[in-house]
């Protein structure tokens, strides 16, 4: 379980801003992105691939849409939550390697998935879709995982934390 939980979102949304009133958050998370290579180059843009559990779990700071008051903000890594891994992930590059073809059948077409730090608003229903500044090439984009169309998983980050580094413990994931 994050540090944020479901319990605290819908007690802050049902609640409303302190300061103004509003009921729409600006959220900054760290949550699961897919990205399509091919040649070991991405080839589409970042499709999400996260539910509200993994989105709840990655929230690191809350805002007030409306008056930009910060209502919640945390430094520890949202996946294991080593202190200070939140800024260590945002400043250092991806150590995960980007494979130029299938490490299993050799194909050229991958899918690549990463944790990656993103922003949205929310108003009690749903969500905005997830944006994020972060490519591949730059800090804070960090990957775990790859999939092969037709050799299905060929391989995933195991033993240290995809976000941050850090030996763990790693708790699981929603």
């Amino acid at each position: 379980m994050g540090l944020f939980t479901e319990a605290k979102l819908e007690a802050l949304v049902s609640a409303g801003c302190n300061g103004c009133g509003s009921r729409r958050w600006a959220f900054r998370m760290y949550v699961d992105g897919l990205t399509p290579l091919q040649g070991g180059e991405p080839v589409g843009p970042v499709k999400w691939c996260y539910d509200g559990e993994k989105f709840v779990d990655g929230v690191y700071e809350i805002r007030c849409a409306g008056c930009e008051a910060v209502v919640f903000t945390e430094g520890a890594c949202p996946r294991c939550h080593a202190d200070g891994g939140l800024a260590k992930a945002l400043a250092t590059p991806n150590a995960y390697p980007v494979p130029v073809t299938c490490p299993g059948c050799e194909g050229d077409e991958v899918r690549y998935i990463a944790m990656i730090p993103a922003r949205t608003v929310y108003e009690g229903k749903r969500a905005d879709k997830a944006r994020t500044t972060v490519e591949i090439g730059d800090p804070g984009f960090h990957g775990y995982r790859v999939d092969c169309r037709d050799c299905g998983k060929v391989m995933e980050l195991d033993g240290s934390c995809p976000i941050c580094g850090g030996a763990g413990p790693l708790r699981e994931r929603p």
